[in-house]
């Protein structure tokens, strides 16, 4: 009998690209102590995968099991996930899955409470999509860092400067200029490939000045905070609600080696934080960007700039309208597949 510390439940949730930051912040919610997403041409026909997670159950050895869907499938003998992994993934369509340790019968109530969930999603302006749902058991030793031949170098380039998020273990060289930054991002969400992370790393890319003070709230991994400290910042304060994203980002800062410079706390949005950010960014969803709306005058310097993510394209106008009423004026708005950014600064 394996001891129950070295399995794990993964459930699989077969949704659209436009929930899966939503469908990511639920099974967290829910105690999932990782979460991956695979998306179906996450990046364009020429798209090269960059990660995904797999495992290799006894006797497969060499064969690659879940993750990027091209490469299991493609594999002979490799072993079958559930339809939910194995069926084509159609456009706009992601496979989100989480990770809880133990076996199933401890987390039997994650399906139907996720069922529940995904009825609501219509409320909030997303689409559900096909909404399957598949639960499964493996060994963490079986696919812990198997994973890990997957994540290759993301690069980002904004008006004058380039950055490259690169893996902890990977070896790179980088152009002259190019900023580097190392993430080791675990079972933790956030590698900048998502189109609303890469749309935050390119206004990053343009809006840090040197020893400029940044607040990133809802840090998740960390990425944007590390991406910050290495391209200048002098001050970076990272918050998010989720432990487990705190505990992730700590552990980013540290292998970036910017720990002199960014403080990852634990908080709700900007509630409680007294300190000012000549750049604030929000990588969230739409409702919680208009939530923390009334506290940036608060937290913006006179000539500031908010960046705000993780906003559906038909949500656009909702959002501007929200920041205008909030007293910041819209100054530019970026778009990237189903997603757009928006910036803004106080009004004078």
């Amino acid at each position: 009998m394996e001891p129950v510390n070295d399995l794990w439940t993964v459930v699989e949730l077969r949704t659209t690209k436009e929930a899966v930051e939503a469908a990511t912040a639920k099974m967290r919610d829910l105690g999932a102590q990782g979460v991956a997403v695979e998306e179906a041409d996450p990046l364009g026909p020429d798209f090269v995968p960059k990660f995904g997670e797999i495992y290799e159950p006894e006797g497969t050895a060499g064969k690659p099991g879940m993750g990027n869907k091209d490469v299991a499938s493609e594999s002979p003998g490799a072993p079958r996930w559930a339809e939910v992994a194995t069926a084509a993934m159609g456009p706009g369509e992601a496979v989100v899955t989480g990770y809880w340790p133990g076996e199933p019968h401890r987390w039997q109530h994650i399906s139907t409470l996720l069922k529940n969930w995904l009825d609501l999603l219509p409320t909030w302006g997303l689409d559900p999509g096909k909404g399957d749902i598949a639960v499964r058991t493996v060994r963490e030793a079986d696919w812990a860092d198997a994973w890990k031949q997957y994540y290759r170098p993301v690069t980002v380039r904004g008006r004058a400067r380039v950055l490259t998020v690169c893996p902890a273990w990977e070896t790179y060289m980088p152009e002259l200029g190019e900023v580097v930054v190392r993430i080791d991002p675990g079972m933790a969400f956030g590698t900048g490939t998502h189109e609303t992370t890469r749309l935050c790393l390119g206004w990053l890319l343009d809006e840090v000045t040197p020893g400029c003070r940044v607040l990133d709230v809802g840090c998740g991994s960390g990425i944007l905070s590390v991406s910050a400290a290495a391209l200048g910042a002098g001050r970076v304060l990272a918050v998010d609600l989720d432990p487990l994203a705190v505990e992730a980002a700590r552990h980013n800062v540290e292998v970036a080696g910017v720990a002199d410079r960014v403080e990852v706390r634990r908080g709700d949005l900007l509630d409680g934080i007294e300190e000012r950010g000549d750049l604030i960014v929000a990588n969230l969803l739409a409702d919680l960007v208009e939530r923390l709306l009334p506290d940036v005058h608060r937290c913006l310097t006179p000539k500031g700039r908010f960046l705000a993510s993780g906003i559906l394209v038909e949500q656009e106008d909702r959002v501007a309208r929200a920041m205008e009423a909030a007293g910041l004026a819209v100054r530019e708005i970026r778009r990237e597949g189903a997603w757009c950014a928006l910036s803004g600064e106080l009004f004078r």
